[in-house]
């Protein structure tokens, strides 16, 4: 007896400690920020599990045409804006995280199962819906989650890290559904996107509290370098949120949503219109992938350098050196195409195309952050509303510039079109950061 009731208390003692350390880490902001970046490495590897198997989906089995292609991705960002919108304002308005997430974990699910059985092209289509909605929300919730618990000298290199798995997810992720679509058809990649909903499920249900809530403890603690001049409030209630049209009256709101639209919309004209480029000016036929292997290792390296190298400069000289940031984004960027145009090797071109990685993330990383910094320095309850600006901003310049690009490639080749492309937004956006910065300067004189 004396053995049992001694092997009772040691197991009592074990299970105490480890429910110690569960909500030691449920109330970690570190674990916000790790399941963050899960959300996000889960949301792009899911989408670029299928992109590939699409064409061979609707063309070889469905018979659709080639069009239906590009209907399918504009059923995607219908649904993510529709998901970024509407999980924003209800986050907001009920004050509410983790469980708005661990619906559009359910979703991805079920637009797993959808897939599963798609034998019909509307049944892709729907497919892409609902994964698109999913993706709206989870992007919203979770940086507004990051935002919820780090300050402004923390945040960008939080951000960057979450964007660091982003980069992961979108190298592998092809692969693997490519793999999965040999050995299992439909069924294979389908399975694992059900898998992967359900598995972020259970995480955010086992191992994190609200953000909100991990947010009213951070506020209480030291948590903020003393260099920091945009910080949370003092104060541990918020202010009445703002409305969406009304954050976007807001010149750091403005500036952001301008500089993600750019960063994001050349990234993508550029994907589009470099192979095509390689192929009829520097006969480069047998690039085989590694012109997008290249770019992604360089934006997988530099990612956390710019972030870090963000937050360090806030916390040297305080919130306006972001928009510093973004002006040199908005230079380099025009400066790399341009290199790019010049290019008569590729060798040079890939020189050209690498500088464009590191000044895309000089541009993209302060504004991804702002969102947050602004919402915590004006004590608003409008956190989830200011990243659903974000991901609105990341669906437009998606969608905007590359066809724009695309249809001046086919009449004027690459170089004055993509000069032009890249150099009239990123004028808007330099101009937009110095213009701030001087009404700053004047403010706080």
């Amino acid at each position: 007896m004396p053995a049992v009731y001694s092997m009772l208390v040691s197991l009592l003692d074990v299970a105490g400690h480890a429910s110690s350390s569960l909500r030691f880490i449920r109330d970690s902001p570190e674990t916000v920020w790790a399941l963050a970046s899960l959300s996000l490495f889960i949301d792009t590897f899911v989408y670029m599990l299928t992109v590939s198997m699409l064409p061979e989906i609707l063309q070889d089995s469905m018979g659709a045409p080639e069009s239906a292609n590009g209907v399918v991705t504009a059923m995607f960002g219908v649904g993510a804006v529709l998901g970024c919108f509407v999980s924003g304002i209800l986050s907001d308005r009920i004050r509410e995280r983790r469980g708005l997430q661990m619906i559009s974990s359910l979703i991805y699910s079920v637009s797993g199962i959808v897939f599963y059985f798609a034998r019909h092209y509307y049944q892709i289509l729907l497919f892409r819906l609902i994964d698109g909605i999913a993706s709206g929300v989870a992007c919203t919730l979770l940086y507004a989650s990051i935002g919820d618990v780090y300050p402004a000298n923390l945040l960008a290199f939080k951000v960057a890290i979450v964007y660091f798995c982003n980069n992961i997810a979108y190298t592998i992720g092809p692969i693997c559904g490519q793999r999965l679509f040999d050995m299992a058809g439909v069924k294979g990649p389908a399975a694992l996107v059900i898998a992967l909903g359900l598995l972020k499920l259970v995480a955010l249900f086992v191992f994190s509290n609200d953000s909100l809530a991990i947010r009213s403890a951070v506020r209480s603690r030291a948590y903020v370098s003393a260099a920091d001049d945009s910080t949370f409030s003092k104060s541990h209630e918020s202010v009445a949120s703002m409305s969406i049209p009304r954050l976007l009256m807001q010149p750091p709101v403005i500036i952001s949503t301008l500089s993600i639209v750019t960063s994001i919309g050349i990234q993508c004209m550029l994907e589009g219109l470099v192979p095509l480029h390689l192929v009829d000016k520097l006969n480069h036929d047998q690039d085989n992938g590694i012109t997008f292997v290249i770019l992604g290792l360089v934006f997988t390296i530099m990612v956390p350098i710019v972030g870090k190298a963000t937050d360090s400069l806030i916390e040297w000289r305080g919130e306006t050196m972001r928009y510093y940031a973004m002006m040199f984004g908005a230079a380099a960027t025009v400066c790399s195409v341009l290199l790019m145009a010049l290019a008569n090797s590729y060798a040079v071109m890939m020189v050209g195309y690498a500088f464009f990685a590191v000044a895309d993330l000089c541009m993209f990383i302060p504004a991804q952050s702002a969102y947050g910094d602004f919402v915590n320095g004006a004590n608003t309850d409008s956190m989830a509303r200011g990243y659903s600006i974000s991901v609105f901003a990341w669906a437009l310049g998606a969608i905007s510039l590359p066809p724009i690009g695309t249809a001046l490639y086919l009449r004027f080749g690459f170089s004055r079109p993509s000069i032009a492309i890249a150099a009239i937004p990123c004028a808007i956006c330099a101009i937009a950061c110095l213009l701030f910065i001087i009404y700053d300067k004047r403010k706080h004189r």
